[in-house]
């Protein structure tokens, strides 16, 4: 067990890595004073990789992925530190012109709220067509309208879109929330981006519509190699899909490691009090063992470890230092427990 270094798999870019978010701290400034959302957040992303972000509401994950596209609003969020180096790039050293010529062809994004990523004033059809054509420019290719129309039907038909005909038709208020989700899905997949970034991507849908979105991801992975990073609470639906995950938690991260590991033999006491909420599913199962406490105000944050008010493990050292991430076995965690020093 060692210290992670800046040199570790972390942070530092090589020729897999396609994305890397080193030593990120971000702050949401009011007339109030200033909220730490991100606290040196750092990690990396192979090219071809699913990555896993998961944690509690207020934990800091949409903002690391809105950090990632460059869509924060600047006010009120502030990047203190760090760099996003997508590519070679350090993506916050860009103007908004150039970020422009990166966003959709090479990097995109569903948000949770999907009313946000359509326009209001268009008909969905426009909209997804628009998409088509705007990949046939950059990709210098002929745009045929009706082989656009047709595969934008058969996309929609893939997500459970029963009458899509009709819905090409249609305003976005004219849909339910879980339609308008699959219509944002479906206007992220059509461009193909080297990067997706899809925050809490089966919100609103129900369990059968949450299978052929995942079969999708997944096929939209294993044929086009298209890196993704699902943002979600779902545990058990991040390792359904993610090579990889990491744990956040008050703006930090207290985990990372093989997804399947993480949800079989987690190491940090917030991720097995994670893992234990999980429904089993089965009628003489005990009583689920949900975290203890209420998640973390960002405002008034202990010292020490973040997580040790809500720790059953909690030691004298928890309330006075906070761990850094050290490396144990083939994954990363930030406890006391797993610490040289204090073992």
């Amino acid at each position: 067990m060692s210290l992670v270094s800046q040199n570790s798999e972390l942070g530092e870019h090589d020729s897999q890595t396609l994305l890397s978010v080193n030593h990120l701290t971000v702050d949401y400034v009011s007339l109030d004073g200033h909220v730490r959302v991100l606290n040196d957040v750092s990690l990396a992303v192979k090219s071809g990789e699913v990555v896993g972000i998961v944690g509690e509401s207020g934990s800091g994950k949409t903002t690391l992925g809105l950090a990632i596209l460059g869509l924060l609003d600047t006010p009120p969020a502030t990047i203190r530190t760090g760099e996003i180096v997508f590519e070679g790039k350090n993506l916050l050293k860009l103007s908004q012109n150039e970020l422009a010529q990166i966003r959709g062809a090479q990097m995109s994004i569903v948000l949770q709220e999907s009313v946000e990523a359509l326009n209001p004033v268009y008909k969905v059809g426009f909209q997804l067509l628009e998409a088509f054509e705007a990949i046939s420019k950059h990709e210098k290719t002929r745009y045929d309208p009706t082989n656009a129309r047709n595969q934008v039907l058969k996309l929609l038909e893939e997500l459970c879109i029963s009458q899509p005909e009709a819905v090409l038709e249609k305003y976005p208020h004219e849909l339910s929330g879980g339609m308008r989700k699959r219509v944002a899905i479906a206007m992220a997949i059509i461009q193909r981006p080297k990067l997706l970034v899809l925050d809490e991507p089966t919100t609103g849908l129900d369990a059968y519509v949450q299978s052929r979105l995942l079969k999708l991801l997944k096929q939209l992975n294993q044929k086009y190699k298209v890196t993704m990073i699902i943002i979600t609470h779902d545990l058990p639906l991040a390792t359904n899909i993610c090579d990889r995950i990491y744990v956040m938690y008050a703006g930090r991260i207290l985990e990372e490691g093989d997804a399947k590991r993480v949800l079989k033999l987690p190491l940090h006491p917030y991720t097995k009090a994670l893992v234990s909420a999980v429904p089993t599913g089965f009628e003489d199962a005990p009583p689920l063992q949900v975290p203890p406490g209420e998640p973390p105000d960002l405002k008034r944050l202990p010292n020490g470890c973040k997580f040790n008010p809500r720790c059953p493990n909690k030691m004298k050292i928890c309330e006075e230092k906070e761990p850094q991430l050290v490396q144990h076995g083939r994954g990363l965690v930030r406890c006391w427990l797993y610490d040289d020093k204090n073992t």
